[in-house]
């Protein structure tokens, strides 16, 4: 279906979110939830006489959005080149929200997806993302939402590909041409002095003579004393000879647990933030009836990921661990299987 905009055509199906889902209630169709928790809401506005438009409301999980249903994918095989147009508000400043675009090959293959990040502001803005397909991909499945805490409300969003003819610009033609010059008619008219309108500052040296009065003595604890702040705005506590007084507390343990479904398509778990952690690991149980095979990722900003070790195979009724050796702020578990299974994944942690 393609919904008329100012001089393109919108390829995406229910990009601007007229139609409502016949199988979810109160929700875009051809669109599903993604990432967050328990603690997530998404709301979708859908009043007569107003524009529509999809609010998530994040409060603990560091990625929550919506997601293209498979069928519903963007069709790519035609063009290479395709613009993304994106329409966001934020509840609050200095609120990130993300892009992230699935690559289906013809065999029906998903590649890792690619992944872009944006700051709307308080007001609605439009984003824009150009992006180049080549020719082994058939389709995009796009996902966009809010990377950590906050609110983010998604009007609209479109795809269209940049034709050569789309991709025209008018060049203007110089009104006059530049004529060379013949001739100088006197050298005195170049050589004549320049009369300054403002007179040249001179830089004359001066010489300050001053007497300084300072108080030096030895500092002693009874009568000077140094306070140093931290960021919570306290100070450290000291005795009464002027140490500073310690508390030395134990190691805190952290766990959390999430059970996913494998399958073909490679997906990941929630993003955690463990740059707090003294030391974490993954572990994965499979409780279905064939092999998964998972890996650790690490990002320096919840958005652009990278492998961390080998990928790993966790058989039927198999627990295997995950310990990802270097660090990066952000971490996750990617997932795949040849046929679904489910896959309970736990994080423990020591802080």
């Amino acid at each position: 279906m393609k919904n008329n905009f100012p001089g393109m055509f919108n390829e995406l199906y229910n990009g601007n979110f007229q139609i409502e889902s016949k199988n979810q209630s109160n929700f875009p169709d051809a669109w599903l939830q993604i990432g967050g928790n328990h603690q997530t809401s998404w709301n979708f506005i859908n009043a007569p006489l107003e524009k529509p438009v999809l609010e998530i409301k994040n409060t603990t999980a560091l990625r929550a959005g919506i997601v293209q249903t498979y069928e519903a994918s963007l069709d790519v095989r035609k063009d290479e080149d395709w613009q993304i147009l994106m329409f966001f508000k934020s509840g609050m400043p200095e609120l990130q929200a993300y892009l992230r675009i699935y690559p289906i090959r013809s065999n029906g293959d998903v590649s890792k997806p690619w992944e872009y990040s944006f700051t709307p502001g308080l007001k609605q803005e439009q984003f824009k993302q150009v992006i180049s397909v080549c020719s082994e991909i058939k389709f995009l499945r796009l996902e966009t939402g809010v990377l950590g805490l906050g609110d983010l409300y998604i009007y609209k969003l479109i795809a269209y590909s940049l034709t050569p003819n789309r991709m025209k610009r008018r060049v203007k033609k110089a009104k006059k041409e530049i004529q060379a010059i013949n001739h100088i008619q006197t050298i005195g008219e170049i050589i004549k002095p320049i009369h300054l309108a403002m007179p040249i500052p001179l830089k004359i040296p001066v010489t300050v003579q001053a007497n300084v009065n300072a108080d030096i003595r030895d500092l002693t604890p009874t009568r000077d004393r140094v306070q140093i702040f931290g960021s919570s705005q306290a100070p450290f506590a000291t005795s009464v000879s002027g140490r500073a007084q310690v508390e030395i507390s134990g190691h805190e343990f952290h766990e959390s647990i999430e059970d996913v479904t494998a399958n073909q398509t490679m997906s990941a778990t929630t993003t955690r933030d463990v740059s707090a952690l003294l030391r974490f690991s993954f572990v994965v149980y499979n409780f279905g009836a064939v092999s998964a095979r998972v890996q650790a990722e690490l990002s320096p900003n919840g958005v652009h990921w990278t492998a961390a070790g080998e990928q790993q195979e966790v058989g039927p009724e198999e627990l295997v661990i995950v310990s990802p050796v270097s660090f990066l702020r952000y971490t996750r578990i990617s997932y795949k299987s040849d046929d679904l299974t489910t896959l309970r994944i736990w994080v423990q942690a020591q802080s």
